[in-house]
This record gives C-alpha cells, sequence and structure tokens, in this order.
C-alpha cells in the first residue's frame, strides 16, 4: 500500500470534525419523540426523532445515539417496552431520566455530544472517562509514536463523523511475514491506531496476503488502549510495537484458532450468530445469506424432522468450515464495493469476524445431513 500523508489527512479530519459539547450523562434529560410519520433508514443519515433537553437547550438525537444513551444508563429495549405498556410513554421517560439520575449519583459519567450542523440533530456520542482526546492532540501522539517504532501510515477508514470514529493503518519499515499452512500467508507486524474524542486504541493487525488480484483482507487483534495523552500514560503503549514476544504469542494465538476453525465444521447455531451480525450491519439479504446462509440450512433439517431447538442448533452441522464462514465475512468486510474503501464499517465487521474466530467452538457430535 501506498504512504499516507499525515499533513494531507490532518487537514481532512480538521475540516470534517463536526462540533461537539462534553457533558455529564445526568444532565441530558430525555423528553420524549417526535412522530411525524417520516421514515429514517439508516442512522447513517443522521436525523434524529427523539428529543432531549441538555443544559436547558432542546436537541433532536437521532436513534444510533439515543440507543448509546440508553445503554450507558442500563436501560434495555425490553425494560422500556414493559414499561411503555404499565405506564405510557410518560412512564418511559421518567424511568429513563430516574436511571440516568441514579447512576450518575454512583458513578458520574460522562459523554461527547457530536452535532451534525447539516440535519440539526445531534448524531454521535462517544463516551469521555477522563478528558477529550483532540484531533491535534491525537496527531501530535501519532508522530511519536511512528518516529520510535519504525512504522508508517498506509490507510485509513472513517466513520459516520470523524470525532466518532477515525482508524489509522500502519506498515513496518522492517515486514514480518508468518505462515499458518501452504497458502495462508499473513503480514503480522502491522498496526493500527483507532481514534475518538475518548480514547486511543492501539491493536496490531495482519494482512493476508493471498489474493492475485490485488485485494487483502486484514484482521485486527486489540492490545491498548488509553483514555488520555498525558505523557505518564502514554509510555507503556509507545513500547508495545517493539515487544517480539507480544507478537509472537498474539499470532500464536490466532494460528491456533485458524487451524482448528480449518478442521471444524460450523454449526447452525454460529451461521445464526454470524447472520445476526450481518443483519446488524444492514447488508443485503442476498449478499448474507450467500455469506451465512443460516435459514436456509435450518430448513433443511426442519424438513428432515429436526424440531430446531435452540440447544440443537449448537450441534447441528452446517455446510461450510468455521473457517470458510469466517474468511467469507473477512472477504466481505475488505472487499465489497457497496461500503466506500475508507468506511469504518469495515474494519467494525472485521473485528467481528476476529471475535467469531476467537471464540469456542460448539460442540463436536454433530447432527449432519450433509454427509
Amino acid at each position: 500500500m501506498s504512504e499516507v500523508s499525515l499533513v494531507e489527512l490532518r487537514q481532512k479530519v480538521d475540516s470534517s470534525a463536526n462540533p461537539y459539547k462534553v457533558v455529564r450523562r445526568d444532565a441530558i434529560e430525555y423528553i420524549g419523540r417526535l412522530d411525524d410519520g417520516a421514515e429514517v433508514s439508516a442512522p447513517y443519515e443522521g436525523y434524529g426523532k427523539n428529543v432531549y433537553r441538555v443544559e436547558g437547550t432542546e436537541l433532536l438525537v437521532n436513534d444510533l445515539v439515543s440507543k448509546q444513551l440508553d445503554e450507558i444508563i442500563g436501560l434495555t429495549p425490553t425494560q422500556a417496552k414493559v414499561v411503555k405498556n404499565a405506564s405510557g410513554e410518560t412512564g418511559v421517560r421518567d424511568f429513563r431520566n430516574y436511571l440516568a439520575t441514579a447512576g450518575s449519583m454512583m458513578k458520574p459519567v460522562s459523554v461527547a455530544l457530536i452535532a451534525n450542523p447539516s440535519s440539526r440533530t445531534v448524531s454521535g456520542m462517544v463516551p469521555i472517562k477522563e478528558e477529550p482526546i483532540t484531533s491535534d492532540a491525537f496527531f501530535d501522539f501519532l508522530e511519536l509514536f511512528l518516529d520510535k517504532n519504525g512504522l508508517y501510515p498506509v490507510d485509513y477508514q472513517m466513520a459516520y463523523d470523524i470525532a466518532a470514529g477515525f482508524t489509522l493503518f500502519l506498515d513496518s519499515n522492517n515486514p514480518d511475514v508468518r505462515q499458518i499452512v501452504p497458502g495462508e500467508d499473513f503480514l503480522v507486524n502491522s498496526y493500527y491506531l483507532k481514534w475518538n474524542l475518548g480514547q486511543i486504541e492501539l491493536g496490531r493487525y495482519y494482512e493476508r496476503l493471498i489474493c492475485s488480484n490485488g485485494q487483502t483482507e486484514t484482521v485486527k487483534h486489540k492490545e491498548a488502549r488509553i483514555t488520555t495523552v498525558r505523557e505518564e500514560r502514554i509510555s507503556g503503549i509507545m513500547d508495545i510495537p517493539r515487544n517480539g514476544g507480544l507478537l509472537t504469542g498474539s499470532f500464536e494465538r490466532f494460528r491456533g484458532k485458524a487451524l482448528e476453525a480449518m478442521g471444524v465444521s460450523a454449526s447452525i447455531a454460529e451461521l445464526k450468530l454470524v447472520s445476526d451480525k450481518l443483519d446488524h450491519y444492514l447488508i443485503d439479504s442476498q449478499a448474507a445469506m450467500a455469506i451465512a446462509p443460516y435459514s436456509k440450512e435450518l430448513q433443511m433439517y426442519l424438513n428432515a424432522g429436526y424440531d430446531g431447538a435452540p440447544e440443537q442448533l449448537k450441534q447441528m452441522k452446517a455446510s461450510m468450515s468455521v473457517w470458510e464462514l469466517y474468511n467469507a465475512v473477512t472477504d466481505y468486510a475488505s472487499n465489497n464495493s457497496v461500503w466506500d474503501k475508507d468506511d469504518n464499517r469495515r474494519g467494525m465487521l472485521q473485528g467481528e469476524a476476529l471475535r467469531f474466530l476467537m471464540r469456542e467452538r460448539d460442540v463436536k457430535n454433530y447432527s449432519d445431513i450433509f454427509s
């Protein structure tokens, strides 16, 4: 990959960032929801119907941010539905505000609310544990990090709002390529830095050297994070890329799970898990079915007389190995033409794929209609 110009990237971030305000969670009061009959198909469009009052000013908040604010106070959709059925919208409002106040008494939480000027909506939210990490602070840290570890930037991905998510990929001046099995070669000593207003996350990514057409797949593995760039807090994260033991240990864990995945068939339950993740990312149903044909293969078992109980799903063998299922997800995340090249969802879905690969596999004595 070609090197990214830090000067140009810094200018792009500065020119694209939306305004934000840091407030305590208990200063955000829920008022209600607009009911104008309009449909909003995705949170990335940025329009809000939820009305909150923040320090005396009423604001429209989109559904994604409203959901994140509820998660902070521990309010689940099921709880909200039960309260609404019992006490109506007023009950939901009062319960939501009570949880926000009570939770802040025990553990105060601050958040950065990010505005979208074009839609006049709060379109992003980032928890702040210590203090906001500005883009200037991130780039100052980045320059020190690159110089100390012999790394250079080669690619980046952005969220719907830069302040809510920005990932920079870094390659080493001394590349290290390792093999799992013949034909499965990975560049293993590349790194990423993921920044938002609340934290900087450092991880390594393995770049899979597989495709003759130049396409690649990346596997991200988180190593550390910091929530402030004060000098006494950054020394540990600065030294991670130079720790050869961490590099080898991290890759060997990945290699072990990859070898296991190559020899184990996915279960129908694992197909469902992946299918649900694809649905969460609003992936087209036809593309999702090609990656994880959960409903199709479950129906085959039902037609064969199985009742499809949850525990049975873990024992029903799918038509593909775990490795093939994992590869299908990473291939879509890396190479689909639906998302922009620098869309942050690519990295997020790759992270979901790695978590799927690294989890414990379902039982091995499958029911099998494919043999």
